[in-house]
């Protein structure tokens, strides 16, 4: 394995490439709809590439602010040839420390929920789960009944984890 590049901003020549990623991951980005959306989301939205150390891209990422507080990954991708090398964890720990720095408290993501029977998508939010994002809602309508969505999020907040423990009344 060889060291990506560090992480830098989208530009216009990077977004073939990016849906040219999308497009050899049809277990993830088949839809036909969703892949237009990706694009519209990676000409108009922020978002970071990483590079492999040739220079070709090893994953995309866009992002969207539906809130000052809130931070979303719209979309993340990485070629097949850079699966399990860190780029995923990499472009993640990118963003939480992007949001962190403007502000944001919660860094949220949609995908697809585990009422679908989906191999790569369980693989994909045990890897959201190992990255500290926690299932939040399941919305079946979102995407439709053939797609289940399901929000996950993660805290940004620094006092998130050392908060003081409240004691509870016992409920039956």
């Amino acid at each position: 394995m060889t060291t990506p590049r560090p992480p830098e901003p989208i530009h216009p020549d990077d977004i073939a490439a990016c849906l040219a990623i999308a497009a050899a991951l049809p277990e993830w980005f088949s839809n036909a709809d969703g892949l237009r959306q990706m694009e519209a989301s990676l000409r108009t939205d922020r978002g970071i590439v990483i590079r492999a150390a040739d220079g070709t891209i090893a994953g995309c990422a866009t992002l969207a602010q539906p809130f000052a507080t809130t931070w979303e990954i719209a979309w993340m991708a990485v070629a097949p040839a850079s699966h399990r090398q860190g780029i995923g964890r990499q472009m993640v720990e990118t963003i939480v420390a992007l949001a962190r720095e403007a502000g944001a408290q919660m860094l949220v993501v949609k995908t697809l929920s585990a009422s679908h029977p989906s191999p790569e998508y369980a693989a994909t939010r045990a890897f959201y789960v190992q990255m500290g994002f926690l299932p939040v809602a399941e919305v079946p309508e979102h995407w439709g009944p053939e797609n289940p969505c399901l929000i996950m999020a993660r805290s940004l907040s620094a006092t998130a984890s050392t908060a003081i423990p409240v004691p509870l009344p016992h409920l039956p």
